[in-house]
C-alpha cells in the first residue's frame, strides 16, 4: 500500500504489516490436556480419602474354625477452596476517536478492533496465569502468582517430596541408575490399584543439557537424534510451539526442557523450574491431575456450574465506555503427590 511518507509530504513510501512485540506465551501443560476440567458450584470442593491396605491372607482349616477378617476401609476428607480472577478493562472514545488503526496508513481505529483487543489481551493473561498455575500442582503445592499456596498436597496427605540428584558433574555417575530410581520409586508408591501409564521429567535447559552431555548419555542422545529414530518420536513441532526446547527419552522417560519465563504481578519474572532441576509426570494415569471451576461472582451464576472461564462485554447507557471483563475461579490440584519426584543436578 502506497502513502506519503510521514517525514516527507511530497515523497511516497510503500506501507507493509506491522511488527508485532508481544510478550512470548507459553502453554506447554495447558495443551498437553494433562488436567480435567470439571464445573462445580460452590467455591471449595470436599476430598474424600480412600485408604485401602490389602495384606496377604492367612491360611484357614477347612472346618471353619479359623477364617480370617477383612480390615474396613479408612475414610479421610479435606477440602480446598478454588482461587478467583477478575479483571476488566474499558473502551471509551479516547481510545478510538483520531486514532490510527495499526496496520494501515489512515484507517481510524473502530470500536469493535478496540473491544476485541483488550478481550484478547485479558484472554492471554487469565491463559498464562492457568499454565503457571498448572506448573506448581505439578510440583505438588499449587500456588498462585502472587505466592499464595492453593494446596499443599504434601501436607495434605503427610508425606514428604522424592528427591533423586542425578549428580550429572560427575563423569562417574551412573544416570541409567538414576532414572531406574525414579521409575520404581513412582511404581511402588503411586497406589493406584492398576496401571500407572508413560513417566515424564518436565526441566529447565540446563538440567538437560546436562543430562544429554553426561558421558553415559553421548551416544544414547545421538542415537535418538538419528534422522531414522525420528521418525518414530512424536512430533516435536507441537511442543516447540510452547516453549519447549529439546526433547530426549531414554530407558521409557522422556526427558523435556521446557525453558518458560513468567512475569508475576509484581514485575519480577520466575522460570518455569529453577535452575538444574526438574520435576516428573505421569501420562495416562485417570484422575490424577484434576481441575474443578467454581461459577461466576454475579447474581444469575451463584450455584450454578462453573466454567474455565467467564467474558462480559457491557455498554454504558450514556453511551460513555463500555466495559470489557473477564473471571475465572479454578483450582487444579495433583492428586497423589508421590508421583511428583524432583529431580536435581548437583
Amino acid at each position: 500500500m502506497i502513502t506519503r511518507s510521514l517525514t516527507n509530504g511530497s515523497k511516497l513510501v510503500d506501507w507493509t504489516e506491522e511488527v508485532n512485540e508481544l510478550d512470548n506465551q507459553y502453554g506447554l501443560i495447558n495443551s498437553m490436556g494433562l488436567f480435567s476440567e470439571n464445573g462445580i458450584s460452590q467455591l471449595s470442593v470436599v476430598f474424600d480419602k480412600n485408604i485401602v491396605e490389602h495384606t496377604l491372607m492367612s491360611q484357614s482349616d477347612r472346618q471353619g474354625n479359623r477364617p480370617t477378617s477383612i480390615q474396613g476401609r479408612k475414610l479421610e476428607t479435606f477440602s480446598l477452596a478454588t482461587s478467583y480472577f477478575n479483571e476488566v478493562g474499558q473502551v471509551t472514545a479516547n481510545d478510538v476517536q483520531g486514532i490510527r488503526d495499526a496496520n494501515t496508513p489512515d484507517g481510524a481505529r473502530n470500536i469493535a478492533s478496540a473491544v476485541t483487543e483488550k478481550m484478547i489481551d485479558m484472554r492471554v493473561k487469565m491463559d498464562q496465569t492457568k499454565e503457571y498455575m498448572k506448573i506448581q500442582a505439578i510440583k505438588g503445592v499449587t500456588k498462585d502468582a502472587d505466592g499464595n499456596v492453593l494446596a499443599n498436597m504434601f501436607d495434605e496427605f503427610s508425606i514428604s517430596q522424592k528427591e533423586v540428584d542425578f549428580e550429572l558433574s560427575d563423569d562417574t555417575t551412573d544416570v541409567d541408575a538414576k532414572i531406574a530410581e525414579v521409575k520404581r520409586y513412582i511404581a511402588k508408591n503411586a497406589k493406584a490399584g492398576g496401571a500407572i501409564g508413560k513417566i515424564e521429567i518436565l526441566c529447565d535447559p540446563e538440567f538437560f543439557d546436562k543430562l544429554v552431555s553426561h558421558p553415559s548419555m553421548r551416544t544414547a542422545y545421538q542415537y535418538y537424534q538419528n534422522s531414522t529414530v525420528q521418525l518414530l518420536r512424536d512430533d516435536l513441532s507441537t511442543y516447540e510451539t510452547w516453549g519447549v526446547t529439546d526433547t530426549f527419552e531414554h530407558r521409557g522417560i522422556r526427558f523435556t526442557a521446557y525453558d518458560a519465563t513468567f512475569t508475576l504481578p509484581s514485575g519480577s519474572t520466575e522460570d518455569a523450574f529453577e535452575a538444574s532441576t526438574g520435576f516428573s509426570i505421569v501420562k495416562g494415569m485417570r484422575g490424577l491431575y484434576r481441575g474443578y471451576n467454581s461459577p461466576a461472582n454475579t447474581l444469575s451464576g451463584a450455584n450454578q456450574v462453573g466454567a474455565p472461564l467467564f467474558a462480559y462485554e457491557t455498554r454504558d447507557p450514556s453511551d460513555k465506555f463500555i466495559n470489557v471483563e473477564i473471571e475465572a475461579a479454578p483450582l487444579h490440584v495433583l492428586m497423589k503427590p508421590q508421583v511428583s519426584v524432583k529431580v536435581v543436578s548437583s
